[in-house]
């Protein structure tokens, strides 16, 4: 679901031409399946007589503590992927949100989708409404994730989530990461705390 649906509508992965790239499809992969194993991320299924059936919306979640590495851009395999990731770490960069809300660890993302056919039905005000929950469970108290396109940034702000930072795509040319034809002109560092 996140490589067929993700990658294709994702401004970022469109305008670095994500799918055209197979080292960084399979870099992105092992990233999100690492990510999945730490069975924190968030899932909508529909339902039949009470049982789930299909997988309709997904988010890949995950927590970032102030004492996690560095990532190391030199090691990441793909150079499309590589752009995109020096372009969330750029966002990122601008505020310090372990300061910021006081806390050693947050929720983050890797992302989110949902089925086309989907969209229109609160899902993915539901999967962030679903970030609380599971940051309680877990003794998490904020959440915060660098969203790329205009539709999942004014969606998080219909969900309480605070602009943090904003980069603009453009000025990302100083890293060589290319995104001035991206349908979507900056990235939103968005997080609130619960």
């Amino acid at each position: 679901m996140m490589q067929e649906t993700f990658l294709r509508d994702e401004p970022l992965c469109q305008v670095l031409d994500i799918k055209n790239d197979p080292v960084s499809i399979t870099t992105i992969r092992a990233n999100w399946e690492q990510y999945v194993s730490q069975n924190m991320s968030l899932a909508c299924f529909t339902e039949v007589d009470g049982q789930p059936d299909e997988l309709v919306g997904f988010n890949v979640v995950l927590v970032k503590s102030s004492d996690d590495e560095e990532e190391d851009l030199d090691k990441v395999q793909g150079e499309s992927w590589k752009k995109l990731l020096r372009t969330l770490i750029t966002a990122e960069e601008m505020v310090d949100v372990f300061q910021h809300y006081g806390v050693d660890k947050y929720l983050t993302s890797s992302g989110l989708t949902v089925l086309p056919k989907f969209r229109g039905q609160n899902i993915g005000a539901r999967l962030f409404a679903a970030r609380k929950p599971l940051c309680q469970a877990m003794g998490i108290q904020a959440t915060a994730t660098v969203f790329t396109a205009v539709t999942s940034q004014v969606l998080a702000a219909k969900c309480g989530y605070e602009v943090l930072a904003e980069l603009q795509y453009s000025d990302m040319g100083k890293y060589d990461v290319h995104l001035t034809n991206c349908t979507t002109t900056s990235a939103k560092l968005m997080g609130t705390r619960f």
